[in-house]
């Protein structure tokens, strides 16, 4: 069987790992520790710093998807599946990239500034309170949250598909392994 470059199985992996640590990350600092508590600020700061990691390997990502193409879709798939598994893919690629440009927005907006585990990041965005009206640092959490929500309903859509496919006899998830 023909499988991803392994690079690209690492990556997958790897990120699959941090995304998991980012929504539980995120869920836990605005939802079970005390607002501007040392706990909370140390959660943010992990997940500041985690997003700036994967800003770096989802551009890594992309640049070994152009150097080495993924196996071709399975031939047995339906076109209507090999569609929606390309959009899904598509998805897997924009949406990380919008969450973490939204973030650093979000970060930036609100004067805080995106460090990497202690070493201070390129301001992106202004500092600004208001624009037209809207609060800047606001309106760009929620948006982060929504796209997050949304790329976490991709990657349940993903791995629902991976477990349909093996039901079905069409093992996908081997393209992915270290076999």
């Amino acid at each position: 069987m023909e499988r991803y470059s392994f690079s690209a199985r690492i990556l997958h992996w790897f990120m699959a790992v941090c995304f998991g640590f980012m929504w539980a990350c995120g869920y836990a600092m605005t939802r079970l520790v005390s607002d501007d508590s040392a706990a909370q600020e140390t959660l943010f700061s992990l997940h500041i710093s985690m997003g700036v990691l994967l800003f770096f390997l989802v551009g890594l990502r992309i640049a070994i998807r152009f150097i080495t193409p993924p196996p071709a879709p399975v031939a047995a798939l339906e076109n209507w599946e090999k569609l929606l598994a390309h959009l899904g893919h598509l998805a897997l690629y924009a949406l990380p990239l919008m969450i973490i440009v939204i973030g650093w927005a979000e970060t930036d907006f609100g004067g805080h500034g995106t460090s990497f585990f202690g070493l201070t990041m390129p301001k992106v965005f202004p500092t600004m309170e208001t624009l037209w009206g809207i609060n800047l640092e606001t309106t760009t959490a929620t948006i982060h949250r929504w796209l997050a929500y949304t790329m976490l309903v991709v990657v349940v859509g993903h791995v629902a598909a991976v477990v349909k496919h093996r039901l079905e006899g069409h093992d996908v998830l081997e393209r992915m392994m270290f076999k």
